[in-house]
């Protein structure tokens, strides 16, 4: 008997055992790959960190209750909570295996089933396990829910939608936007598969039902989103969006026509993406559409999943593309980035889909299978000579391409397979299956996760931030941390930081590349300064820690606040008597719309002046010299387009009422966007407090 042979009894034991096997192969492989790699995505993971870990869940600006409460108990870890963090999501990320080979075992077959599920979470979207942020437990939550709608009881169930299905749905639904929103944007995507089903189930009245069914699907997901939202989070758990996304979407100041250019093109990119790695799928998706005997063949739950995968699919990547238009002018690169990130859970769709229709496809004459192929295979073609140079692939946006932009050998191999597998699926359609399960898809996959594993080597080789932060997280208590600011060039880097640094009230100054630091970023209120980088201090910052790449300050400003202005209601305190040059007030502040900004104290300024000003600059005027004057005394100052607090000094004659503000560069927001935005922005005030100073105070910078 051959050796390779394997006896009853062994191919039972392989039948019952091997795929839990495999799977706990992947889990413990995972976690090694990413045990002892720093941080990589910022400032994602310190953002996601700070709110789950380090303050209360009422404080989170994103409403990821659900996810922020489970990785909250990382704290449990202590210094160990990212190991931990990564050692949950793998676990959470292979937990879907499971589901997802209850999906497709109706339509595949167990054996496939089991080899589409073992290339799901072995593909580069395991890439997030690596990462404190909620991708690996939305990647479970999405399979729970597609499992709940497709998969039924039996090998082969007669798929029916019910209202069951409606509000078990729609539960699940709301349960996976607490772990990331981006869930809301595919509620209309389970609306509509709702009112198809039951059409294609041929349900008398349908119509009404479906409408029923799909009422009752999103009455379910608010009110579980609203009702776990406030249990866990309060009051701010019944926001839908949440402060940082709710702002992001109030704060979108480009119309539909202006969206349009920037949407196409970008659309483009991810049309040219998913064609590089899903052009077999996507030609079997066109051969069911196409022919109805072969939608036949595939029954109720093929039809069902197909109709699945292309409303899930097609949701999450508008949502994306939308979203990628909507801050196109956020800068040049915003535009040809891919965020594949935000739809890849579906991708297995695709796999199943594509197995469960090839299987079929001999259903298909030759010309209609060619008819199919050609044009797709020119496509490809295209999109393979094209997407590299015109789009920017990253191992955080889109990990999936990622390999293949590093690996230009590799990338056009996998494209000529794929070339070949359309080919032979025209000529001898039931051959294609093996190619494309046993080799194809192992190839991306493969790719994927060598790129993967590459990052997370090179991630434990710590850079001046990672040990910068670690630096102050060692020498410096937990109150101390509450009053240390980063300084750097990097605003990665700062994250970097500030993630090490491990306290909810780090702040961080943005500061020029290769420039020194100037005392008039000196934070107000806070005890120590880290700055990072090349950044020469000026001779009253003496270092109590120095290395090449990093230097540790304690400040000692000394003196007393005497009044704090809120820029939203600038007047309420009654200590100014008057402004000059703002526009109209905003939540967070007003902006500048003149030249020169005037704050007219009710009260003679100090001789020893203090300014403690948190602020931010406008398009150009970012990086710029602003000037601050009190009569004859003036001081310059820089701003980034971010928030930053500056503590600033002026030696006045104490008989001054007035503050002034120039501002170096004003322009109006139509001038650089279009649109009707007129007011001649320059800095974007949040809060100014006045201040005076003790003598022996760090010295002030020199007047001009």
């Amino acid at each position: 008997m051959s050796p390779f042979r394997l006896a009853p009894r062994q191919r039972q034991a392989l039948t019952a055992y091997g795929f839990p096997l495999a799977l706990m192969a992947v889990l413990l492989y995972l976690v090694l790959r990413n045990t002892g790699a720093n941080p990589v995505v910022f400032a994602d993971e310190w953002l996601y960190s700070k709110f789950a870990r380090l303050q209360p869940l009422d404080q989170s600006q994103v409403p990821s209750w659900l996810y922020l409460k489970l990785f909250g108990q990382t704290n449990a870890c202590g210094t160990g909570f990212l190991q931990c963090a990564r050692v949950l999501n793998a676990a959470l990320f292979v937990a879907a295996a499971p589901f997802i080979y209850l999906v497709a075992r109706p339509l595949a077959g167990r054996p496939a089933a089991r080899g589409i599920a073992l290339l799901a979470v072995l593909s580069p979207v395991s890439s997030y396990t690596g990462y404190f942020m909620p991708e690996s437990m939305y990647f479970l939550g999405f399979w729970v829910l597609s499992w709940a709608l497709l998969a039924g009881d039996g090998p082969a169930p007669q798929w029916r939608p019910t209202l069951r299905h409606a509000l078990l749905g729609g539960a699940l639904l709301g349960v996976l936007s607490l772990i990331k929103v981006h869930a809301l944007f595919l509620l209309p995507a389970l609306c509509l598969f709702l009112i198809h089903s039951r059409r294609s189930a041929g349900r008398r009245g349908w119509i009404a039902g479906g409408a029923a069914a799909a009422v009752l699907a999103a009455l379910a997901a608010f009110a579980v989103k609203l009702a776990l939202g406030y249990l866990l989070a309060g009051r701010v758990g019944l926001s839908l969006l949440g402060s940082f996304y709710g702002g992001q979407v109030s704060n979108s100041g480009l119309g539909i026509g202006r969206l349009l250019a920037p949407f196409a093109h970008n659309a483009l990119g991810h049309a040219m993406g998913l064609l590089v790695l899903f052009v077999f799928p996507l030609a079997m998706l066109a051969a069911a559409g196409l022919s109805a005997p072969l939608r036949d063949a595939l029954g109720r739950p093929g039809r069902a999943l197909l109709a699945y995968t292309v409303l899930m699919l097609g949701a999450a990547l508008g949502m994306t593309v939308l979203y990628t238009a909507s801050i196109a002018d956020a800068g040049p690169q915003e535009i040809i980035r891919l965020h594949l990130r935000y739809y890849d859970f579906t991708f297995p769709l695709l796999m199943i889909g594509a197995v469960a229709v090839v299987r079929h496809s001999g259903r298909l004459g030759t010309g209609l299978r060619a008819a199919i192929a050609a044009p797709l295979a020119l496509l490809l073609l295209a999109a393979t000579a094209r997407l590299v140079p015109a789009f920017q692939l990253s191992a955080i946006d889109s990990p999936e391409l990622f390999s293949m932009h590093v690996l230009p050998p590799l990338y056009y191999l996998l494209a000529l397979l794929e070339l070949a597998l359309l080919a032979l699926w025209t000529w001898r359609p039931q051959r294609a299956q093996p190619l494309y399960l046993l080799v194809l898809a192992p190839l991306f996959a493969l790719a994927g996760e060598g790129a993967s594993a590459a990052l997370m080597h090179r991630a434990q080789q710590p850079n001046p931030y990672d040990q910068g932060g670690r630096l102050v997280h060692d020498f410096l208590d937990d109150g101390q941390r509450a009053r240390l600011s980063i300084a750097g060039d990097s605003l990665g880097g700062l994250a970097r930081a500030q993630f090490h640094s491990d306290h909810a009230r780090t702040a961080t100054i943005e500061l020029q590349p290769g420039a020194p630091f100037d005392l008039t970023q000196t934070p107000a209120r806070q005890q120590w300064l880290l700055v990072i980088g090349q950044h020469a201090l000026p001779p009253a910052l003496k270092p109590v820690l120095a290395t090449p790449d990093y230097a540790l300050v304690r400040l000692s400003h000394g003196g007393r606040s005497l009044y704090q202005v809120n820029m939203v209601q600038p007047l309420a305190g009654g200590h100014l008597s008057a402004v000059e040059g703002l526009a109209d007030a905003e939540h967070w502040g007003s902006w500048s719309n003149a030249r020169t900004v005037s704050l007219h104290s009710t009260e003679p300024l100090p001789r020893h002046l203090t300014v403690m000003l948190n602020g931010r600059a406008f398009g150009p005027n970012a990086g710029q010299d602003f000037v601050l004057r009190a009569g004859q005394a003036s001081t310059r100052f820089k701003l980034p387009a971010a928030t930053q607090e500056l503590f600033l000094q002026l030696e006045t004659d104490g008989q001054q009422h007035t503050l002034h503000i120039d501002v170096p560069q004003p322009v109006t927001p139509a001038s650089l966007y279009g649109g009707n935005d007129t007011r001649l922005l320059g800095i974007g005030l949040v809060g100014v407090e006045i201040g005076e100073a003790d003598a022996d105070a760090t010295p002030a910078p020199a007047q001009h």
